[in-house]
């Protein structure tokens, strides 16, 4: 089974991406002083579906592939399984399909388990979206704040993939491969396809001190920020602009401000400078 391999942003087309959340000034102004990003806890998604994969018994109706599974059960064992054990789990897999259903649902609810540990930071490469303002900045009265990828963090960010179809996932497919194991965290629905996302995941074990995970170790959920990652913030087109011009201005006083605005005679925002406004 093929699994679409996701891609890093320095590998597309993006030079820059965006954040939208709500604007709550004490949290503005934390983020700016501290220069840390918070992140989000996958429990707490919207979509019921993401980060919550389910290992599908389907997948094991061609014998190759459920021969593939037993084969991994069977390296997992503890040591000492006679002849005669291995013989009667075998038997018990393959003659019983419930067996089957009640592994698989075993080894999901602990995949789920271990994907919660992560934190992510949501992405995406427009700061025009209608929607994403929408559902994500308070219907337009949150902010947008903007990133170049040029630096250690941004560039680890990697695209979610949107498939028509639920994937047939097994455990054993992820089985010491990272980069499987990764592909189920980044995959959502089609129908959230507009919003183009990119994912920034924290490492698993969050070892601060693992060679070449350190801009992905959380402390208190939050991502310890690059200098100059962030370029600007932008206010939504319903937004308090002086204040959250003010925050910008007291703690990053070279930090652009922009706002989105709601062009009058067409479905569309813009997004202008401060020397635009």
């Amino acid at each position: 089974m093929g699994h679409v391999k996701s891609r890093y942003v320095g590998q597309t087309e993006f030079k820059k991406l965006y954040h939208y959340e709500n604007f709550k000034a004490e949290h503005l102004s934390a983020m700016l002083r501290d220069m840390r990003i918070h992140c989000s806890n996958p429990a707490n998604f919207n979509d019921p579906w993401d980060c919550d994969p389910w290992f599908d018994d389907k997948g094991l109706e061609d014998p190759r592939v459920l021969q593939d599974l037993l084969d991994h059960q069977l390296r997992n064992f503890p040591d000492g399984l006679t002849p005669t054990q291995r013989q009667l789990y075998e038997h018990k897999l393959r003659s019983r399909s419930y067996e089957r259903v009640n592994l698989l649902a075993g080894y999901s609810e602990e995949n789920i388990a271990t994907i919660r540990k992560r934190r992510i930071y949501c992405l995406t490469p427009f700061p025009d979206l209608t929607l994403m303002w929408s559902h994500y900045a308070e219907k337009h009265k949150g902010i947008c704040l903007e990133f170049g990828i040029d630096n250690p963090l941004l560039r680890m960010a990697l695209e979610v993939l949107y498939p028509e179809k639920y994937p047939v996932w097994l455990p054993h497919q992820f089985e010491n491969d990272h980069d499987s194991a990764i592909e189920m965290i980044l995959t959502k629905a089609e129908p959230w396809k507009y919003e183009r996302e990119f994912r920034i995941i924290s490492s698993y074990n969050n070892d601060k001190d693992t060679a070449g995970a350190l801009a992905l170790y959380v402390e208190n959920d939050c991502f310890a920020l690059p200098p100059n990652a962030l370029q600007s913030v932008i206010a939504g087109c319903n937004a308090d602009y002086d204040a959250v011009k003010a925050i910008v201005k007291a703690h990053m006083p070279s930090l652009l401000v922009k706002r989105a605005i709601r062009i009058q005679t067409q479905f569309n925002l813009e997004i202008l400078a401060e020397n635009e406004l």
